[in-house]
């Protein structure tokens, strides 16, 4: 038999078999997932799921291409690398490299037992390109907070973010509790997934309500640590090109020492980025009395900062929202705690924490505070690189997710927003509600503009 008609027998072989096959009609025995940054955000991305590990030859299978459950039509595969078995969860940390820039990926969870819903998302740009990110912390495990804190996950699903940058304080407790991490986990996937099944990956921060075991979140998220040492969880991203670098650092462990000079060369090595955020726990200066003071921290980090010229500080944990002028330390007496006005190269301080946690009241404004407020928020970041006349900048939205009544009954917000679509994710939704800055707009601006 000529080769031709051999070949074609072969290809019609193969084409039988794929069309006899059949989307399984059980699920994966897989659950709580999530998608996480923890290397270069343009080409890698790594997904993590808790198995049950009497089920077996889990793997992960995508493309560039929607096969919705048709597992056979995905072109790559990839296995976990990673597996941990921590808080009674048998987690599978699969990273996935070699990706695309700025490209939406599918894919679907296949084991012994059936084949995941198909999820998607999408890989960072690598050259400057319009974007939002979500940023907030502090949520609970129980009660109202825990409502409100499902509230600020529906948020995510509905604006579609590139990426949340979680401050820390994922539950109640010390952090070494099963059932609430499963709880936080469950809810991270069910309710920060968009209706089209895209999951947004999240950038987590240690926390004080981690440090039952200063390593959490690498068991959790697979996040990088410094020095061999996974307690040292402090780590930098980057991405479109020389744009946006984000510095991820730990509040809870000695801010001096080794990780002020990790800090110290991460921001020399990423100078001329036009965007540079540092992200971490505890604020210098809470804007509650309810909360201490972190001089220490201010000392190591703050000169740093201004230094390498941070445009923006976000950080946690005292159950707030607050947004400051941008503040250069100074320690003449012109200054307020370290701080002057410098609207010209200062830092703008964003926070404080209140994604679901209950909130403390603002009862200590510095001289140099913009804004701040007693409620569930978090913050929805526009990152606008330079066009025509206009400079690159920033547009910070502090978004209502819920507060208390006179009853002490829980209120909740933008709960009806209409969800954004790929093609309008800078626009503003239908019926969003923002907290009212005193400007003339619902959002500050960085660099300000003269009427702020």
């Amino acid at each position: 038999m000529e080769k031709w008609k051999i070949l074609l027998i072969a290809i019609g072989i193969v084409l039988g078999i794929q069309s006899c096959k059949k989307v399984p009609e059980n699920f994966a025995a897989s659950d709580k997932y999530r998608l996480v940054w923890n290397d270069d955000p343009t080409s890698t991305l790594t997904i993590a799921w808790d198995q049950n590990d009497s089920v077996k030859s889990p793997v992960v299978l995508y493309s560039e291409t929607d096969h919705g459950r048709k597992y056979w039509k995905y072109e790559h595969d990839q296995q976990a690398s990673l597996i941990r078995s921590n808080y009674d969860m048998n987690t599978h940390f699969a990273g996935l490299s070699g990706l695309k820039a700025n490209t939406p990926y599918y894919f679907v969870i296949k084991d012994e037992r059936g084949v995941s819903e198909r999820y998607w998302f999408k890989t960072a740009p690598d050259s400057p390109q319009p974007f939002t990110f979500i940023t907030g912390g502090d949520s609970k495990s129980s009660g109202g907070p825990l409502e409100a804190g499902r509230n600020s996950n529906r948020i995510v699903s509905k604006l579609r973010p590139l990426f949340v940058a979680y401050n820390g304080d994922f539950t109640s407790g010390d952090g070494t509790d099963p059932e609430r991490w499963k709880l936080w986990l469950r809810d991270w996937q069910e309710l920060t997934t968009t209706d089209d099944g895209r999951m947004i990956p999240i950038v987590p921060v240690h926390g004080n309500h981690e440090d039952g075991d200063m390593a959490n979140l690498p068991y959790i998220f697979n996040t990088p640590y410094q020095n061999n040492d996974s307690t040292n969880v402090y780590y930098s991203l980057s991405f479109g090109g020389h744009f946006f670098h984000l510095t991820v650092l730990n509040s809870q462990i000695d801010e001096g020492g080794e990780q002020k000079e990790w800090l110290k060369k991460d921001l020399e090595q990423h100078r001329d980025y036009t965007f540079k955020v540092v992200g971490y726990h505890k604020p210098f200066f809470p804007h509650t009395s309810g909360k201490a003071e972190n001089q220490y921290q201010y000392d190591q980090w703050a000169y740093l900062f201004y230094q390498y010229g941070v445009n923006l500080s976000v950080d946690g944990d005292s159950h707030m929202h607050k947004i400051t002028y941008p503040l250069r330390p100074d320690s003449t007496e012109n200054s307020f705690m370290g701080f002057v006005r410098d609207d010209q190269t200062g830092t703008l301080f964003v926070g404080e924490g209140s994604w679901g946690a209950r909130p403390r009241i603002n009862d200590d404004d510095k001289p140099w505070t913009l804004t701040s407020g007693s409620l569930n928020q978090v913050k929805w970041i526009h990152v606008l690189p330079q066009e025509k006349e206009e400079e690159a900048h920033l547009k910070i939205f502090t978004v209502p997710a819920a507060n208390y009544d006179e009853s002490d009954s829980l209120i909740s917000f933008n709960q009806e927003i209409e969800a954004l679509t790929e093609e309008n994710l800078l626009e503003i939704p239908l019926n969003m509600k923002f907290f009212e800055t005193g400007s003339a707009r619902d959002y500050v601006r960085y660099p300000l503009l003269g009427d702020e």
